[in-house]
């Protein structure tokens, strides 16, 4: 009880914002530089942090420093308080008749590369005075990254994510398959399932929401691809299949452009439903969204739109 009383007394922003700094940047001296402390040192910081917690806060490397789980928990709870009061300046600033403030945005690899470059030039638009920050990454690892602190709002093609965060479906997306153009034996537009067993599957990196969805769907009719090919993108998928090099199921949002020139043939299984399902805006539960927050939630969902048409139009429905 004296240690966590102590630790609130010392729990000042300043302290706060150099815990998830280090976090972001794997460098207690990168982390200082970051958010400018001067004196005292980072180092007593941290020391004054590690006595009141009672616990070891950060493991020390000679090229990288990194968090203890003790250090991950302050980390994650301080990125919240930082948000929360963000969230209050806007709060204000609007009051004020002002729209200000930086929104930390996580997104994984489809809606991040075909969706938000969209969504961010009718923000900017909208709200000049507030500043959005990307990461990109697969599903897992941007949700991760959410219940750290490192990301605000994420939005992913997770179906399922951990009890402490809320999924709020936005828009529907269909997982299709591709394939270099007069490659497979479609009719109508459908690849026989027994196909597969001959073919090369192209498959994005682990934590990946589609690869899980295709993995689930060919377990479910008992089918094992030749062979797997594990890329490291989506673009890489898109230009193995282009080569011929075998077939892969991605967002049909990542697939609309190069269908629509012809340089890929989308496909669906015979006999099966579309593989589909949503994207959705993540968040901690129980956070109250900034006014920011909220402005971004209603650009996106308007500017999705646009987007869903087009894809919709260039991939048979």
């Amino acid at each position: 009880m004296a240690a966590t009383s102590v630790l609130r007394e010392l729990w000042d922003t300043t302290r706060m914002r150099l815990l998830v700094e280090i976090e972001r940047q794997g460098s207690l001296s990168a982390a200082a530089a970051t958010i400018g402390i001067g004196q005292p040192s980072p180092s007593q910081h941290l020391r004054l942090l590690e006595a009141a917690a009672g616990q070891r806060l950060l493991d020390r490397s000679a090229r990288r420093s990194s968090l203890t789980q003790a250090g991950k928990v302050l980390a994650a709870r301080a990125a919240q308080a930082l948000a929360s009061l963000g969230a209050a300046e806007e709060e204000l600033h609007a009051l004020a008749g002002l729209q200000t403030g930086t929104i930390r945005v996580g997104a994984s690899t489809a809606p991040g590369a075909y969706l938000l470059p969209d969504t961010l030039g009718c923000f900017r638009r909208e709200f000049p005075g507030v500043t959005v920050e990307v990461e990109i990454a697969a599903s897992e690892e941007v949700l991760n990254r959410l219940l750290a602190g490192r990301v605000q709002l994420a939005i992913v093609g997770a179906q399922t994510a951990d009890p402490r965060i809320n999924l709020e479906p936005f828009l529907e997306d269909e997982i299709v398959g591709i394939a270099s153009p007069g490659l497979l034996p479609l009719k109508t537009g459908k690849l026989h399932t027994k196909e597969i067993t001959s073919l090369t599957l192209l498959s994005r990196e682990p934590g990946s929401s589609s690869r899980a969805l295709v993995e689930r769907e060919l377990r479910s009719i008992g089918i094992t691809p030749a062979a797997v090919w594990e890329l490291g993108s989506t673009e890489a998928v898109k230009r193995a299949a282009r080569e011929g090099l075998g077939i892969a199921f991605l967002s049909r949002y990542a697939v609309a452009e190069e269908v629509h020139r012809g340089d890929l043939e989308s496909f669906r299984l015979r006999g099966r439903p579309p593989l589909q399902r949503d994207f959705s805006i993540a968040t901690l539960a129980g956070r109250p969204l900034s006014p920011s927050e909220h402005g971004f939630i209603g650009t996106l969902t308007r500017c999705c739109a646009k987007s869903a048409a087009y894809a919709k139009a260039c991939v048979a429905a």
